[in-house]
């Protein structure tokens, strides 16, 4: 995370975790031109974060994306184009929950996760789990990088899809079940399963950012619903 950014613009991971499964809902029911409205506050707290670049790249996908046709216009496209366009609109159908839980991940610590989670009493059973759920990907995605980078120096690219597949699909199934094992062992090491009332590096607390997050959030979607039916 962005340590230059106030912490007060950051709100608590249970809030951020609690809209984007409000967020999420949309799929199953569309809510029209408020989705501008949603996408336009989740960018601008990826801004305030610190993460402009992420900002303006999510914005600007989710304008490229809203304007594509439906699926009875997918549809209407002759052979190739009809399916690509009908993969776009199931991107375009999760992207606004896709953008909710990528603010979540990026600025939400895996110690300040299961402090918000301990203060709503969730159980061990489901704390420990998401914690090394969230360790994992941040580290999975790092050791694709270091693979695809060294299959580029061998030569091996996309040229020879069956090879580059099998080089580089083997050493990730390899590494993430070395490394699901290596976060298990720190989290146990660290304590994380111990019973009992825990010392915290810092204090996670519910603030004005909070309501003010998920009352756009919930303001645009409910506005949505409404003008829907």
């Amino acid at each position: 995370m962005n340590g230059t950014v106030s912490v007060s613009f950051n709100p608590n991971p249970i809030t951020k975790f609690i809209v984007t499964m409000l967020v999420s809902f949309t799929v199953l029911h569309p809510i029209g031109l408020f989705a501008w409205g949603v996408m336009v506050w989740i960018s601008l707290f990826f801004w305030l974060r610190g993460l402009k670049k992420e900002a303006v790249q999510s914005f600007l996908v989710f304008a490229l994306l809203y304007f594509l046709p439906n699926f009875e216009g997918a549809m209407a496209l002759p052979g190739f184009l009809k399916m690509f366009v009908a993969l776009l609109v199931v991107v375009k159908m999760f992207y606004l929950p896709f953008m909710a839980g990528k603010y979540l991940i990026q600025t939400s610590d895996v110690g300040d996760i299961i402090t918000s989670m301990d203060t709503v009493h969730v159980p061990r059973a489901i704390t420990i789990p998401f914690a090394v759920m969230f360790r994992f990907f941040p580290s999975f995605k790092e050791e694709h990088h270091h693979i695809k980078q060294a299959m580029k120096i061998r030569g091996i690219t996309l040229k020879n899809p069956l090879r580059y597949g099998e080089y580089v699909s083997v050493p990730l199934l390899i590494l993430s079940s070395t490394i699901a094992d290596d976060i298990a062992m720190a989290a146990e090491t660290r304590g994380i399963g111990i019973e009992g009332e825990k010392t915290r590096f810092r204090e996670v607390k519910r603030g004005v950012v909070d309501l003010v997050y998920f009352l756009g959030v919930f303001g645009f979607v409910l506005g949505g619903w409404l003008c829907s039916r």
